[in-house]
């Protein structure tokens, strides 16, 4: 792998670059740019071959001239993705609009994600490890279980990995998810959203700090769905007091958002994982 791969700043400039980018052309510069930088593409590819989900990749690239970790590296990819799905958004109710021609133009997103190696989601059941909720249309039985109504943008796998989950917009009903609560509490493991709070580790930290933050790794791996492995691989040893009990952060960790209860926008879920079998199909 290439010495300059360590630096992770290739990253973080196409970040700004796609946040500075006015015009067409976008998609072809982003292929372009994933051309000329194979060994980035290869260390995302790597993340998510057959097996990677049991090693530690947090550490790793730390002691070569302390450059940034592959999670951390992983951790910029996302940012860029976070960026291309902005124009698959509409702003909350209450901020202020902003014209969607500020915003990556939507053949980016797919053209980036399919340059990169990555495979789209065709997963027509809703399932929380492929699809977040961007808004919810309450059923009238409360029981009824959520069911995809509409796509807002394509999610994606890196071989094993999740790369991106899919937008969707969900019937349901009040007792399954409850609109104004999925589909608006805070988001976590995100940078950014049109439409709700988000919150992640990067947050509170300055201009430079900030791109120090690990990305969340789910696989998909043997019919089995592991989510945020890292925290398993490298559990914390300093002891947290509990914001709430085990089927709480088991929904927060699954749906990375309150679905029927909004617990608060102040937690920290992010040393918690969960594995269970993956859906059929």
């Amino acid at each position: 792998m290439d010495d300059d791969v360590y630096s992770g700043h290739h990253w973080r400039f196409l970040y700004e670059n796609v946040l500075d980018h006015e015009g067409a052309g976008l998609a072809d510069e982003l292929r372009r740019w994933l051309n000329e930088h194979p060994a980035h593409v290869e260390e995302v590819l790597e993340a998510g071959r057959p097996g990677s989900h049991l090693i530690p990749l947090g550490n790793l690239g730390k002691s070569h001239r302390q450059g940034y970790s592959p999670l951390e590296r992983l951790y910029a990819v996302s940012r860029v993705l976070d960026l291309l799905i902005m124009n698959y958004q509409d702003p909350s109710d209450d901020s202020t609009p902003v014209a969607n021609t500020l915003f990556p133009s939507v053949d980016a997103y797919p053209a980036f994600c399919e340059a990169l190696g990555a495979n789209r989601i065709d997963k027509r059941d809703f399932h929380p490890f492929f699809h977040e909720i961007v808004a919810v249309r309450q059923a009238d039985d409360p029981d009824e279980p959520p069911a995809i109504v509409e796509e807002c943008w394509p999610g994606y796998l890196v071989g094993s990995m999740l790369l991106m989950r899919a937008g969707v917009v969900v019937r349901a009903g009040v007792r399954r998810l409850v609109a104004g609560v999925a589909d608006r509490s805070t988001l976590y493991w995100t940078y950014r959203r049109r439409s709700r709070p988000v919150d992640d580790l990067s947050y509170g930290w300055g201009g430079n700090s900030q791109w120090a933050t690990d990305f969340r790794r789910d696989y998909l791996v043997s019919d089995w769905l592991h989510y945020n492995v890292d925290a398993a691989l490298n559990p914390r040893d300093d002891k947290w007091e509990e914001d709430l009990d085990r089927a709480s952060t088991i929904e927060l960790v699954r749906h990375r958002c309150s679905t029927v209860v909004d617990h608060g926008n102040d937690l920290f879920p992010y040393r918690h994982h969960h594995v269970e079998p993956a859906p059929a199909g």
